[in-house]
Protein backbone atom coordinates (compact mmCIF):
# COMPACT_ATOMS: atom_id res chain seq x y z
CA UNK A 1 0.00 0.00 0.00
CA UNK A 2 2.51 2.63 0.72
CA UNK A 3 4.53 1.90 -2.22
CA UNK A 4 1.03 2.58 -4.37
CA UNK A 5 1.32 6.45 -2.73
CA UNK A 6 5.68 6.55 -2.77
CA UNK A 7 5.22 6.11 1.05
CA UNK A 8 8.24 4.05 1.92
CA UNK A 9 8.18 4.46 6.42
CA UNK A 10 5.04 3.41 7.54
CA UNK A 11 3.74 2.21 11.11
CA UNK A 12 1.40 -0.03 10.84
CA UNK A 13 -1.66 -0.42 13.24
CA UNK A 14 -3.99 -3.43 13.03
CA UNK A 15 -6.52 -3.30 15.64
CA UNK A 16 -9.19 -6.41 15.53
CA UNK A 17 -11.27 -7.91 18.73
CA UNK A 18 -9.04 -8.59 20.54
CA UNK A 19 -5.83 -7.60 20.33
CA UNK A 20 -4.01 -4.49 18.54
CA UNK A 21 -0.87 -5.44 16.08
CA UNK A 22 1.93 -3.19 15.39
CA UNK A 23 4.99 -2.61 13.25
CA UNK A 24 7.38 -0.31 11.77
CA UNK A 25 7.95 -0.24 8.03
CA UNK A 26 11.16 1.87 7.35
CA UNK A 27 12.32 2.82 3.91
CA UNK A 28 10.00 -0.35 2.66
CA UNK A 29 11.07 -3.21 4.66
CA UNK A 30 9.79 -3.85 8.17
CA UNK A 31 12.10 -4.40 11.05
CA UNK A 32 13.31 -8.02 11.91
CA UNK A 33 13.95 -9.44 15.24
CA UNK A 34 16.14 -11.97 15.82
CA UNK A 35 14.12 -13.93 18.29
CA UNK A 36 10.15 -14.06 18.83
CA UNK A 37 8.09 -15.70 21.70
CA UNK A 38 5.76 -18.31 20.38
CA UNK A 39 3.47 -19.85 22.95
CA UNK A 40 5.09 -17.91 25.56
CA UNK A 41 7.91 -19.82 24.47
CA UNK A 42 11.29 -17.93 22.99
CA UNK A 43 12.00 -18.75 19.66
CA UNK A 44 15.34 -18.14 17.76
CA UNK A 45 13.73 -17.22 14.56
CA UNK A 46 14.25 -14.28 12.46
CA UNK A 47 10.72 -12.73 11.88
CA UNK A 48 9.22 -9.20 11.81
CA UNK A 49 8.77 -7.32 14.64
CA UNK A 50 5.31 -6.84 15.94
CA UNK A 51 4.10 -5.89 19.19
CA UNK A 52 0.88 -6.98 20.14
CA UNK A 53 -1.48 -5.95 22.93
CA UNK A 54 -4.73 -6.85 24.27
CA UNK A 55 -6.51 -4.04 23.16
CA UNK A 56 -8.97 -4.25 20.44
CA UNK A 57 -13.09 -3.94 19.70
CA UNK A 58 -14.36 -6.29 22.23
CA UNK A 59 -11.61 -5.53 24.95
CA UNK A 60 -13.50 -5.46 28.28
CA UNK A 61 -13.76 -2.29 30.26
CA UNK A 62 -13.51 -2.40 34.24
CA UNK A 63 -12.92 -0.59 37.13
CA UNK A 64 -9.96 -1.66 39.31
CA UNK A 65 -9.34 -1.36 43.22
CA UNK A 66 -8.53 2.21 43.10
CA UNK A 67 -11.55 3.21 41.23
CA UNK A 68 -9.57 3.88 38.03
CA UNK A 69 -10.59 2.75 34.69
CA UNK A 70 -8.81 0.50 33.07
CA UNK A 71 -9.31 -1.73 29.54
CA UNK A 72 -8.40 -5.07 28.75
CA UNK A 73 -6.82 -8.11 28.24
CA UNK A 74 -10.02 -9.87 28.90
CA UNK A 75 -11.91 -9.86 25.91
CA UNK A 76 -15.51 -10.62 25.11
CA UNK A 77 -14.81 -12.13 21.79
CA UNK A 78 -17.37 -12.71 18.84
CA UNK A 79 -19.39 -14.85 21.40
CA UNK A 80 -20.82 -13.21 23.76
CA UNK A 81 -19.19 -10.31 22.07
CA UNK A 82 -20.07 -6.85 23.17
CA UNK A 83 -23.08 -5.98 24.96
CA UNK A 84 -24.24 -4.33 21.15
CA UNK A 85 -23.97 -7.48 19.96
CA UNK A 86 -27.28 -8.83 21.89
CA UNK A 87 -26.02 -12.32 22.26
CA UNK A 88 -25.85 -11.87 26.35
CA UNK A 89 -23.07 -10.35 26.87
CA UNK A 90 -23.47 -7.95 29.60
CA UNK A 91 -19.61 -6.52 29.87
CA UNK A 92 -19.32 -2.90 28.19
CA UNK A 93 -16.53 -3.45 26.03
CA UNK A 94 -14.58 -0.61 23.53
CA UNK A 95 -17.15 -1.47 20.83
CA UNK A 96 -20.04 -0.72 22.93
CA UNK A 97 -18.23 2.68 23.87
CA UNK A 98 -17.66 3.72 19.85
CA UNK A 99 -21.75 2.97 19.35
CA UNK A 100 -22.51 5.25 22.29
CA UNK A 101 -19.91 8.41 20.88
CA UNK A 102 -21.50 7.81 17.59
CA UNK A 103 -18.69 6.30 15.72
CA UNK A 104 -20.49 2.80 14.51
CA UNK A 105 -24.52 3.24 12.63
CA UNK A 106 -26.30 -0.02 14.48
CA UNK A 107 -27.96 -0.34 11.31
CA UNK A 108 -24.96 -0.53 9.27
CA UNK A 109 -22.19 -2.98 10.79
CA UNK A 110 -20.88 -5.18 8.93
CA UNK A 111 -22.56 -3.57 5.93
CA UNK A 112 -25.93 -4.09 7.34
CA UNK A 113 -25.43 -7.49 7.97
CA UNK A 114 -25.57 -7.52 11.76
CA UNK A 115 -27.68 -4.86 13.36
CA UNK A 116 -26.56 -3.56 16.94
CA UNK A 117 -28.44 -2.58 19.99
CA UNK A 118 -27.54 0.76 21.29
CA UNK A 119 -29.48 0.68 24.35
CA UNK A 120 -27.80 -2.61 25.69
CA UNK A 121 -24.27 -0.96 25.01
CA UNK A 122 -25.71 2.46 26.81
CA UNK A 123 -26.94 0.22 29.80
CA UNK A 124 -23.82 -1.67 30.06
CA UNK A 125 -21.60 1.35 30.20
CA UNK A 126 -23.87 3.03 32.56
CA UNK A 127 -23.99 0.18 35.02
CA UNK A 128 -20.28 -1.12 35.51
CA UNK A 129 -19.05 2.15 34.46
CA UNK A 130 -20.43 5.47 34.59
CA UNK A 131 -22.81 5.12 37.94
CA UNK A 132 -19.36 3.40 39.86
CA UNK A 133 -17.60 6.77 38.85
CA UNK A 134 -20.07 9.65 39.17
CA UNK A 135 -19.76 9.88 35.26
CA UNK A 136 -22.12 10.44 32.85
CA UNK A 137 -22.31 7.50 29.61
CA UNK A 138 -20.86 10.04 27.19
CA UNK A 139 -17.69 11.03 29.73
CA UNK A 140 -17.45 6.80 30.47
CA UNK A 141 -17.27 5.85 26.74
CA UNK A 142 -14.65 8.99 25.84
CA UNK A 143 -12.31 7.29 29.01
CA UNK A 144 -12.55 3.66 27.69
CA UNK A 145 -11.41 5.52 24.61
CA UNK A 146 -8.49 7.49 26.30
CA UNK A 147 -7.41 4.17 27.74
CA UNK A 148 -7.03 2.37 25.48
CA UNK A 149 -5.27 5.31 23.04
CA UNK A 150 -3.05 5.49 25.83
CA UNK A 151 -2.23 1.76 25.74
CA UNK A 152 -1.95 1.52 21.77
CA UNK A 153 0.46 4.76 21.52
CA UNK A 154 2.48 2.89 23.94
CA UNK A 155 2.63 -0.39 21.86
CA UNK A 156 4.00 2.13 18.82
CA UNK A 157 6.31 3.08 21.41
CA UNK A 158 7.94 0.21 21.51
CA UNK A 159 8.22 -0.48 18.09
CA UNK A 160 9.65 2.58 17.10
CA UNK A 161 11.14 5.31 19.74
CA UNK A 162 12.63 2.03 21.49
CA UNK A 163 14.20 1.06 18.47
CA UNK A 164 15.92 4.64 17.80
CA UNK A 165 12.97 6.21 15.76
CA UNK A 166 11.18 9.01 15.84
CA UNK A 167 6.99 7.74 15.34
CA UNK A 168 6.31 11.61 13.93
CA UNK A 169 8.68 10.71 10.93
CA UNK A 170 6.12 7.78 10.05
CA UNK A 171 2.97 8.04 8.46
CA UNK A 172 0.27 5.74 10.49
CA UNK A 173 -1.53 2.88 8.18
CA UNK A 174 -4.73 1.28 9.93
CA UNK A 175 -6.04 -1.80 9.34
CA UNK A 176 -8.48 -4.35 10.56
CA UNK A 177 -11.97 -3.21 11.35
CA UNK A 178 -11.52 -1.06 14.45
CA UNK A 179 -7.93 0.49 13.06
CA UNK A 180 -9.96 3.47 11.18
CA UNK A 181 -12.07 4.45 14.15
CA UNK A 182 -8.90 4.84 16.46
CA UNK A 183 -6.32 6.27 14.26
CA UNK A 184 -6.79 10.32 14.24
CA UNK A 185 -6.44 10.07 18.40
CA UNK A 186 -3.39 8.14 17.67
CA UNK A 187 -1.65 9.83 15.75
CA UNK A 188 -2.42 13.15 17.54
CA UNK A 189 -0.76 11.57 20.55
CA UNK A 190 2.34 10.80 18.62
CA UNK A 191 2.52 14.16 16.77
CA UNK A 192 1.93 11.98 13.53
CA UNK A 193 1.26 14.43 10.86
CA UNK A 194 -0.23 11.72 7.51
CA UNK A 195 -2.30 8.79 7.54
CA UNK A 196 -2.48 6.05 4.81
CA UNK A 197 -6.00 4.72 4.48
CA UNK A 198 -5.96 1.26 2.59
CA UNK A 199 -9.11 0.78 0.17
CA UNK A 200 -9.87 -2.41 2.46
CA UNK A 201 -7.81 -1.97 5.37
CA UNK A 202 -10.63 -5.24 7.58
CA UNK A 203 -8.93 -7.55 4.74
CA UNK A 204 -5.86 -6.00 4.35
CA UNK A 205 -3.91 -8.93 6.55
CA UNK A 206 -5.52 -11.37 4.21
CA UNK A 207 -4.76 -9.60 1.34
CA UNK A 208 -1.10 -8.92 2.38
CA UNK A 209 -1.12 -12.65 3.01
CA UNK A 210 -2.44 -13.58 -0.40
CA UNK A 211 -0.13 -11.13 -2.43
CA UNK A 212 3.22 -12.32 -0.08
CA UNK A 213 6.08 -12.87 -2.38
CA UNK A 214 7.23 -16.22 -2.22
CA UNK A 215 10.85 -15.91 -0.19
CA UNK A 216 13.56 -18.32 0.60
CA UNK A 217 16.48 -17.82 3.33
CA UNK A 218 19.36 -19.79 4.60
CA UNK A 219 21.75 -18.73 7.42
CA UNK A 220 24.61 -20.59 8.89
CA UNK A 221 26.72 -19.52 12.10
CA UNK A 222 29.72 -17.51 11.13
CA UNK A 223 31.44 -17.13 14.71
CA UNK A 224 34.56 -14.33 13.84
CA UNK A 225 35.62 -11.69 14.95
CA UNK A 226 34.95 -8.59 12.75
CA UNK A 227 39.35 -7.85 12.08
CA UNK A 228 40.05 -10.89 11.71
CA UNK A 229 37.66 -11.87 8.71
CA UNK A 230 38.23 -11.31 5.16
CA UNK A 231 36.39 -10.51 1.75
CA UNK A 232 37.11 -14.15 0.53
CA UNK A 233 35.71 -15.81 3.51
CA UNK A 234 32.44 -14.69 3.58
CA UNK A 235 32.41 -14.62 -0.15
CA UNK A 236 32.94 -18.34 0.17
CA UNK A 237 30.00 -18.78 2.67
CA UNK A 238 27.54 -16.55 1.19
CA UNK A 239 28.09 -18.67 -1.89
CA UNK A 240 27.31 -21.92 -0.34
CA UNK A 241 23.50 -20.48 1.06
CA UNK A 242 23.21 -18.28 -2.05
CA UNK A 243 23.43 -22.14 -3.94
CA UNK A 244 20.92 -23.29 -1.36
CA UNK A 245 17.99 -20.78 -1.86
CA UNK A 246 18.74 -20.57 -5.91
CA UNK A 247 18.44 -24.37 -5.76
CA UNK A 248 14.99 -23.82 -4.13
CA UNK A 249 13.33 -21.17 -5.78
CA UNK A 250 14.38 -22.82 -8.86
CA UNK A 251 11.43 -25.28 -7.46
CA UNK A 252 8.88 -22.45 -7.19
CA UNK A 253 10.08 -20.28 -10.70
CA UNK A 254 11.27 -20.26 -14.27
CA UNK A 255 11.69 -16.10 -14.19
CA UNK A 256 14.84 -15.69 -12.63
CA UNK A 257 15.05 -12.10 -13.73
CA UNK A 258 12.39 -11.60 -10.72
CA UNK A 259 14.55 -12.91 -8.11
CA UNK A 260 15.63 -10.16 -5.53
CA UNK A 261 18.88 -11.20 -3.33
CA UNK A 262 19.63 -9.86 0.05
CA UNK A 263 22.88 -10.32 2.25
CA UNK A 264 22.64 -9.85 6.07
CA UNK A 265 24.79 -10.41 8.81
CA UNK A 266 24.31 -10.62 12.80
CA UNK A 267 26.82 -8.81 14.34
CA UNK A 268 27.22 -7.91 18.21
CA UNK A 269 30.20 -6.61 20.19
CA UNK A 270 32.65 -9.35 21.53
CA UNK A 271 30.95 -10.58 24.83
CA UNK A 272 27.18 -9.79 24.20
CA UNK A 273 25.21 -11.95 23.43
CA UNK A 274 22.19 -10.73 21.64
CA UNK A 275 22.76 -8.89 18.01
CA UNK A 276 21.38 -6.86 15.24
CA UNK A 277 20.94 -7.64 11.70
CA UNK A 278 23.01 -5.81 9.17
CA UNK A 279 21.98 -6.05 5.22
CA UNK A 280 25.27 -5.44 3.39
CA UNK A 281 26.57 -5.43 -0.30
CA UNK A 282 29.17 -8.07 -1.33
CA UNK A 283 32.43 -5.86 -1.86
CA UNK A 284 35.92 -5.94 -1.75
CA UNK A 285 35.18 -3.07 1.42
CA UNK A 286 32.84 -5.60 3.43
CA UNK A 287 34.41 -5.64 6.45
CA UNK A 288 34.48 -1.74 6.83
CA UNK A 289 30.83 -1.40 5.15
CA UNK A 290 29.55 -3.81 8.44
CA UNK A 291 31.19 -2.17 11.03
CA UNK A 292 30.16 1.11 9.93
CA UNK A 293 26.51 0.13 9.45
CA UNK A 294 26.94 -1.91 13.28
CA UNK A 295 28.01 1.16 14.82
CA UNK A 296 25.47 3.51 13.53
CA UNK A 297 22.97 0.63 13.95
CA UNK A 298 23.86 0.09 17.35
CA UNK A 299 24.05 4.01 18.29
CA UNK A 300 20.42 4.80 16.99
CA UNK A 301 19.00 1.63 19.08
CA UNK A 302 20.82 2.17 22.41
CA UNK A 303 22.02 5.78 21.88
CA UNK A 304 26.02 4.95 22.42
CA UNK A 305 28.70 2.80 21.09
CA UNK A 306 31.21 0.87 23.33
CA UNK A 307 33.62 1.29 20.49
CA UNK A 308 35.13 -2.29 21.42
CA UNK A 309 35.87 -5.33 19.09
CA UNK A 310 32.64 -6.45 17.01
CA UNK A 311 32.23 -9.94 15.79
CA UNK A 312 29.79 -11.54 13.21
CA UNK A 313 27.51 -14.40 14.46
CA UNK A 314 25.82 -15.78 11.39
CA UNK A 315 25.34 -14.65 7.73
CA UNK A 316 21.89 -14.77 6.25
CA UNK A 317 20.84 -14.82 2.23
CA UNK A 318 17.44 -14.34 1.31
CA UNK A 319 15.94 -14.86 -2.00
CA UNK A 320 12.61 -13.47 -2.91
CA UNK A 321 10.26 -13.32 -5.95
CA UNK A 322 9.38 -9.94 -6.70
CA UNK A 323 5.03 -9.53 -6.88
CA UNK A 324 4.05 -8.70 -10.67
CA UNK A 325 2.71 -5.18 -11.08
CA UNK A 326 -0.75 -4.42 -11.77
CA UNK A 327 -2.21 -1.03 -13.06
CA UNK A 328 -4.36 0.26 -10.72
CA UNK A 329 -8.15 1.31 -11.82
CA UNK A 330 -10.33 3.72 -10.19
CA UNK A 331 -14.68 3.26 -11.09
CA UNK A 332 -14.77 7.19 -11.32
CA UNK A 333 -12.30 9.82 -12.21
CA UNK A 334 -15.33 12.53 -11.69
CA UNK A 335 -15.32 14.20 -8.78
CA UNK A 336 -17.80 16.62 -9.56
CA UNK A 337 -20.84 15.07 -7.27
CA UNK A 338 -20.90 15.22 -3.39
CA UNK A 339 -20.96 12.00 -2.16
CA UNK A 340 -21.81 12.91 1.16
CA UNK A 341 -24.55 10.60 2.29
CA UNK A 342 -25.84 12.01 6.24
CA UNK A 343 -24.90 13.80 9.13
CA UNK A 344 -24.22 12.23 12.55
CA UNK A 345 -23.45 14.08 15.77
CA UNK A 346 -19.89 12.30 17.23
CA UNK A 347 -17.70 12.59 20.49
CA UNK A 348 -14.42 12.80 20.28
CA UNK A 349 -10.95 13.25 22.31
CA UNK A 350 -10.07 16.59 22.84
CA UNK A 351 -13.03 17.91 22.17
CA UNK A 352 -15.51 18.79 25.25
CA UNK A 353 -18.63 18.99 22.97
CA UNK A 354 -20.10 16.88 20.64
CA UNK A 355 -19.17 18.05 17.13
CA UNK A 356 -21.76 17.25 13.69
CA UNK A 357 -19.69 14.69 11.50
CA UNK A 358 -20.47 13.72 7.73
CA UNK A 359 -20.83 10.72 6.77
CA UNK A 360 -19.45 9.14 3.56
CA UNK A 361 -20.13 5.53 2.15
CA UNK A 362 -16.24 5.07 1.65
CA UNK A 363 -16.57 2.61 -1.68
CA UNK A 364 -18.66 5.88 -3.23
CA UNK A 365 -16.17 8.16 -3.20
CA UNK A 366 -15.03 9.60 -6.53
CA UNK A 367 -10.64 9.56 -7.30
CA UNK A 368 -9.65 13.10 -6.09
CA UNK A 369 -12.22 13.69 -3.81
CA UNK A 370 -11.28 15.95 -0.89
CA UNK A 371 -12.93 16.79 2.32
CA UNK A 372 -12.14 17.88 5.82
CA UNK A 373 -13.13 16.09 9.33
CA UNK A 374 -15.23 15.71 11.40
CA UNK A 375 -16.15 12.81 9.01
CA UNK A 376 -17.13 9.03 8.97
CA UNK A 377 -16.42 6.81 6.48
CA UNK A 378 -18.36 3.51 6.53
CA UNK A 379 -17.74 0.59 4.64
CA UNK A 380 -18.57 -3.45 5.03
CA UNK A 381 -15.34 -4.14 6.82
CA UNK A 382 -14.45 -1.01 8.76
CA UNK A 383 -15.71 2.53 9.98
CA UNK A 384 -12.90 5.37 9.99
CA UNK A 385 -13.24 8.36 12.30
CA UNK A 386 -11.86 11.53 10.45
CA UNK A 387 -11.00 13.74 13.70
CA UNK A 388 -11.29 18.05 13.21
CA UNK A 389 -8.29 19.06 11.76
CA UNK A 390 -7.67 16.81 9.34
CA UNK A 391 -8.12 16.82 5.38
CA UNK A 392 -8.78 13.49 3.33
CA UNK A 393 -8.00 13.23 -0.49
CA UNK A 394 -9.02 10.08 -2.28
CA UNK A 395 -6.23 8.84 -4.17
CA UNK A 396 -6.69 6.77 -7.73
CA UNK A 397 -5.54 3.90 -6.21
CA UNK A 398 -8.75 4.05 -3.61
CA UNK A 399 -6.77 4.83 -1.09
CA UNK A 400 -7.43 7.45 1.02
CA UNK A 401 -4.37 9.83 2.33
CA UNK A 402 -5.05 11.82 5.92
CA UNK A 403 -3.21 14.83 6.35
CA UNK A 404 -3.16 16.90 9.71
CA UNK A 405 -4.43 20.33 8.68
CA UNK A 406 -1.35 23.08 10.11
CA UNK A 407 -3.53 25.54 12.85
Amino acid sequence: MGKLENIKSIISVDIGGTSSDIALIREGEPLIKPEGLVAGYKVRVPMVDVNAIGAGGGSMAWIDGAKSLRVGPRSAGSVPGPACYDQRGTEPTVADASVVLGYINPQYFAGGRFKLKPELAHSAIDEKLAKPLGISVREAALGIHRVVAAQMVEGIRLVSVRQGFDPREFTLMPLGGSGGIHICALAADLGTSQILLPQHPGVLSALGMLMAPIEHEMSAAFPTPLNQTTFNDIQRAIAQLDDQCATLMALETKDTSRVIVQYFADICYIGQSHHIEIPFELNDDITTQLQERFVQAYQRVFGHSPGTAEKIVNLRVVHSLASETHEVSSKSEDASSSPMQDKRLISVIGHDEPVMADVFSRHELPVRTTFEGPAILEQPDSTTIVYPGWSACVQASRNIILNKIDS
